[in-house]
């Protein structure tokens, strides 16, 4: 069955993508799912007159992603931290924290977009990696020092 992705899908394609699958997968995850719709005549046509405003739409957001990604390359984050001993944190330092902090300096991210595995627990520098838009990723530099 022939069906025009809503969405990216994983393994599949991309949103706006005509792809062939089989329709069992079809009528039983992508359109109860919302993931695709079948691909008609004029569901072809309209996705033809909506991709360049789609496409035009995506390349402003991209633009958009890069500036920030610009800016926040140049951000560096200082958190003043009691320490317990062996310079190991009396609690930590979390993507929300680090999301709160951008965000006082006037750049817009969401505590989703900070790519921290666990929260930092000890003194030092660390790189954290934001990710900003699809492919688009900014680090910013963190430094936890001990609060006096």
């Amino acid at each position: 069955m022939e069906v025009i992705l809503k969405a990216n899908v994983p393994h599949l394609g991309n949103m706006m993508d005509v792809v062939n699958v089989k329709n069992g997968f079809a009528m039983n995850y992508l359109i109860p799912n919302k993931l695709a719709i079948r691909a008609t005549a004029e569901a072809k046509k309209k996705i033809a007159e909506n991709r360049e405003a789609m496409e035009a739409l995506f390349n402003k957001e991209l633009g958009n992603a890069k500036a920030l990604a610009a800016k926040l390359a140049e951000v560096t984050l200082n958190f003043s931290r009691r320490v317990v001993e062996g310079d190991r944190l009396y609690g930590s330092v979390t993507a929300a924290d680090i999301a709160d902090e951008i965000t006082k300096q006037g750049l817009k991210v969401s505590r989703a977009q900070i790519a921290l595995a666990e929260p930092l627990k000890q003194l030092g520098n660390y790189p954290v990696t934001v990710n900003v838009f699809g492919d688009v990723t900014a680090e910013v530099k963190v430094w936890v020092v001990k609060a006096d």
